[in-house]
């Protein structure tokens, strides 16, 4: 459950040491906020505080949270003592790519046809993500899609849309979910394609059948998104 979770999460909270959250949810507020008096913690719930955002050069819409939290955690260090300015915090969201080589998140690997890849995972993630996907403009979608053998595959294929041509694959670790598992699994969800021995036999077959209006989206999982960034 999420309260079950906030409260493995709220582990790293620590004596008289502040601590900033994300997102203010409903079900684990009062974990945290149990947690972070018992151990004489200011807590900071960055979604509520933070109203504002810079501008960053990472594109996926799910990153307006992360940015948030990012200068919610900021404000804290100046509080401190910590001298940087808003200058600083302008630029460094503009170059978080160049200053931490970040990749596989919502990047652009190629155009014409357009590629992309992100390496959300879970019902969260994946609602983020695929609903950006929505937005995009082509004329036929390919979908590179692996996962891990842990997934709850009942709770994420039905966020993946139907009108899209499936290369289902296995990412090359052990946990990797066999290919043909997938594949019946997500038949049952209607998506609907061909089952390949690798990630990047998967990729390059939807490489060849998309044309330069289409858009090829690979994910499902990190170990995926690894294999071809």
């Amino acid at each position: 459950t999420l309260e079950e979770i906030a409260f493995e999460k709220a582990g790293i909270i620590k004596p008289n040491i502040p601590v900033v959250i994300g997102e203010k949810q409903d079900k684990t507020t009062n974990v945290f906020n149990k947690i972070a008096d018992k151990n004489n913690s200011e807590i900071y719930y960055a979604s509520d505080l933070i109203k504002n955002i810079h501008p960053t050069d990472l594109k996926g819409s799910y990153q307006k949270n992360n940015v948030k939290t990012a200068i919610q955690a900021i404000k804290v260090l100046q509080k401190q003592g910590f001298k940087i300015s808003e200058d600083n915090i302008k630029k460094g969201l503009l170059n978080v790519v160049k200053n931490t080589n970040l990749k596989g998140r919502w990047q652009t690997l190629n155009n014409n046809p357009k590629v992309i890849c992100d390496t959300a995972h879970n019902t969260e993630g994946l609602t983020y993500v695929l609903e950006q996907l929505s937005n995009e403009k082509y004329n036929k979608l390919h979908i590179v899609l692996g996962v891990v053998n842990d997934k709850n595959l009942d709770a994420i294929l039905p966020l993946f849309p139907k009108n899209a041509k499936y290369y289902f694959c296995k990412p090359d670790i052990p946990r990797g979910l066999d290919v043909g598992t997938l594949k019946d699994k997500a038949f049952n969800f209607n998506l609907i394609g061909n089952s390949y021995s690798s990630v990047n036999k998967a990729y390059k077959k939807a490489k060849k059948n998309a044309s330069t209006n289409d858009l090829i989206y690979i994910g499902g999982s990190t170990f995926v998104v690894a294999e071809v960034v």
